[in-house]
């Protein structure tokens, strides 16, 4: 396999690329999986689970055999130590709030609930409730690290930051017969030239998250397309000037051609619908229509801001990502239109993450999606981002994941989701830019490849010639 972005690490809280989620479930196994349709919850490291919202609690039941790579029975000690992990991370934290306890005994684990949450189980079937052996199995955290043990299909033989991972077959898995495959070498590789001659020569089987851009120039046939999902946005930071200026945010959204930027990501983008990605339980739109060009409300909103005759600002985005860098390009012509000068940024991906989460740039440019099949997902996203890397609040966004949570209805929770919409719509901090599928280069000589619609996919089902 091969990727455009760099490998994150181990620590799953600190994940933020798409491709550490595929790595991190294909050694770090959770309680549960999403299934490829994404909208439903399918067996992970329990076979079965029975939610009862009355009690409130969930009842698991592993897989008989469940094991470590190092031969050690996944027990209900490890699920509450790795819940303890969970908790200490400084960006998805909030996700396990509703969980009280964890006790169990053999394959039994039961979790009790504070309340009845409704988002409890597709956040355990995500990557970042990926289950940790007990004190990391006797070594130190940095140890466990650098040296991952976990109860999924593959171990590791070899990895690094940026560069190539090694993934053997882990004897001890506790699903018989697979995996299918007994290696999986990834390597990161930016230049789509190279990509798409080594995939052709055969020397690839998969191109993970391939660039838009570049979709065309392969045989329809070997191309994957998700479902509708994927959300490219734009942030602006508040938290210096010039944009904290809330009328010279709205000239930038106004000033950009959503148009053209979909037209140049090729045929399986368009305008964007807000700023939660789409096609995911309750989800609904904003209020109003949102943004589209309109380069007179783009003027009177820059007239009324504290910059009239304009500004220079900064916008960063991954180099390696071409529909990113697309869109840079897209918007610093677009801008110039209003008297905004803007200088690209572009970073190589481990870079650009570390600028973004510490909110280190006027403007920045990245794709997401969810990873679980709830809106509450991007709920959380969002505000481990700090509102996709804008600098604004996040408690009222909690606050409202926090209700999200306990609601009954259908109904309540697609209001929520207006709620979040309206409100980045109004502040125009973080504003999408475009909407469409993820897609990856599958070579014919596998099967068993199947990614949801937030472009995950599970590694132990994939088989070479049958």
């Amino acid at each position: 396999m091969s990727r455009f972005e760099s490998f994150d690490g181990w620590v799953l809280d600190s994940a933020a690329a798409y491709v550490s989620y595929n790595t991190h479930q294909a050694v770090i196994e959770p309680l549960l999986r999403f299934a490829a349709d994404g909208e439903s919850i399918e067996p992970g490291l329990a076979e079965t689970w029975v939610y009862d919202p009355e009690v409130p609690s969930i009842t698991f039941t592993l897989w008989e055999g469940a094991a470590f790579s190092n031969g050690d029975p996944v027990t209900a000690e490890d699920v509450e130590f790795s819940l303890g992990v969970w908790n200490e991370g400084v960006n998805f934290a909030g996700s396990w709030d509703s969980i009280v306890s964890v006790t169990g005994e053999g394959r039994e684990i039961v979790v009790e609930l504070a309340y009845a949450d409704n988002t409890i189980l597709p956040v355990l079937a995500s990557s970042i409730s990926g289950i940790h052996p007990k004190d990391f199995a006797g070594m130190t955290a940095d140890e466990y690290y650098n040296n991952p043990i976990g109860a999924g299909a593959f171990t590791v033989d070899e990895w690094s930051i940026g560069g190539r991972i090694v993934l053997e077959k882990n004897p001890n898995y506790h699903r018989e017969g697979r995996p299918y495959v007994d290696e999986v070498v990834l390597e990161v590789i930016t230049d789509l030239a190279e990509n798409q001659i080594l995939f052709e020569a055969g020397d690839i089987q998969i191109i993970e998250y391939i660039a838009p851009t570049v979709t065309s120039q392969y045989d329809p046939v070997d191309i994957y397309v998700a479902p509708i999902h994927s959300l490219e946005h734009l942030a602006m930071n508040v938290l210096r000037p010039p944009f904290d200026d809330q009328n010279l945010r709205k000239a930038v959204a106004y000033a950009v051609d959503y148009d053209a930027v979909s037209a140049g990501l090729g045929g399986h983008y368009g305008p964007p619908s807000g700023v939660l990605s789409p096609n995911i339980w309750n989800w609904a739109p904003p209020t109003e229509p949102y943004f589209r060009r309109d380069l007179d409300m783009a003027r009177d909103f820059l007239a009324q801001s504290a910059y009239p005759d304009g500004v220079e600002a900064e916008l960063i985005f991954d180099s390696g990502n071409a529909g990113d860098v697309l869109i840079a390009q897209v918007l610093q012509a677009n801008l110039a239109e209003i008297g905004i000068t803007v200088t690209l940024g572009p970073l190589e991906t481990g870079a650009f993450l570390d600028r973004a989460f510490t909110v280190d740039a006027d403007m920045t440019i990245w794709n997401y999606g969810a990873i679980s099949p709830t809106i509450s997902d991007p709920f959380i996203w969002i505000a481990a981002t700090e509102w996709l890397f804008s600098g604004w609040e996040t408690d009222t966004l909690w606050g409202l994941y926090f209700v999200f949570a306990e609601a009954t209805t259908d109904e309540e929770m697609q209001a929520l989701s207006t709620e979040v919409q309206d409100l980045s719509f109004t502040e125009a901090h973080a504003i999408g830019i475009a909407e469409g599928s993820y897609t990856h280069a599958v070579s014919q000589d596998l099967t068993g490849f199947e990614s949801a619609p937030w472009g995950l996919y599970y590694s132990d089902t994939i088989a070479l010639g049958g």
